[in-house]
């Protein structure tokens, strides 16, 4: 298989994005470069503000590595930042949302459709809005899981405190009757035997990170190919403690990275962010107090 001519960024609030890092390297032979922003996991009790941006700056973090494209492997801030900073990006910028919203239409049978995220994703409406835009006859229950990305940022993803949120969040789906279960945040995937064995195999079960992969693949085979057959390479980022996330990370993904590098985000003040945003993007307007998660 060839290789383009530049890595692929991902990025996510943590570990989550893993999964789409995970899927992009089972379908494509590309350097990927990933990016965690565990200094500030999860997002969801994060302003709107400051999710434009820690996007913002691991978007150009990105950019200085000479990435061909940017995967926003956060479905947080897939709904909050992307419609902007997409804005002010030279390069194709992939969320995990539409993937998502794709799949999930093709997947039900009875146009009920259940979504687990964020309670930052979930107020954003974005899922909401995406499923009245491409099939509005389909009814949408989203429910907010405040408590399911800290559990699996400490690398709990069995036991009775997992079972007991889950629980707490999918039962109320089911009685609805949901056909189709999107998981609307990266981390999810993670959790996946537990959630099957909840929602039982009636139920489909839509993990976004496939669906963005296979969306790169497809824009990539429409672009040259100027390298062969080279083994690609891979570079890990973050915000927080490098060796936290190698611990983590490798507990998911089965093998130790090899490196893991520490970038320090920029912090400013509520004033100088919404001062440093409208310089950026003048039609913004940094007024929202709103909390997320993830």
């Amino acid at each position: 298989m060839q290789k383009k001519q530049a890595p692929i960024g991902i990025y996510d609030s943590g570990v989550g994005g893993l999964t789409v890092w995970l899927a992009l390297r089972q379908l494509i032979n590309e350097d990927l470069i990933y990016y965690g922003d565990t200094a500030h996991v999860p997002y969801g009790d994060k302003s709107r503000d400051q999710i434009l941006l820690y996007s913002h700056n691991i978007i150009h973090f990105l950019e200085e590595k000479k990435v061909l494209a940017v995967v926003a492997a956060c479905n947080t801030s897939s709904a909050l930042a992307l419609p902007v900073v997409r804005v002010s990006s030279g390069m194709p910028i992939f969320g995990v949302i539409e993937p998502a919203v794709e799949k999930a239409i093709a997947s039900t049978r009875n146009n009920r459709v259940g979504i687990i995220a964020t309670v930052g994703t979930v107020n954003s409406g974005s899922y909401q809005r995406s499923f009245q835009q491409f099939a509005p006859s389909t009814e949408v229950f989203a429910q907010g899981c405040p408590k399911l990305v800290p559990l699996i940022e400490r690398g709990e993803v069995e036991g009775l405190l997992v079972n007991q949120a889950l629980h707490e969040y999918l039962d109320s789906l089911i009685d609805w009757g949901m056909d189709t279960l999107v998981l609307g945040c990266t981390h999810y995937p993670f959790l996946l035997p537990a959630i099957k064995r909840i929602v039982g195999e009636h139920i489909s079960i839509v993990d976004p990170a496939w669906q963005t992969a296979k969306n790169v693949y497809d824009w990539l085979q429409g672009l040259p190919n100027v390298e062969e057959h080279e083994v690609p390479s891979y570079q890990f980022w973050v915000s927080g403690s490098p060796e936290e996330f190698q611990k983590r990370a490798s507990q998911f993904l089965g093998f130790t990275l090899a490196q893991v590098g520490g970038h320090n985000q920029v912090e400013l003040e509520p004033r100088e962010l919404r001062d440093f945003l409208g310089q950026l993007w003048p039609a913004w307007r940094g007024d929202q107090d709103d909390s997320m998660e993830k």
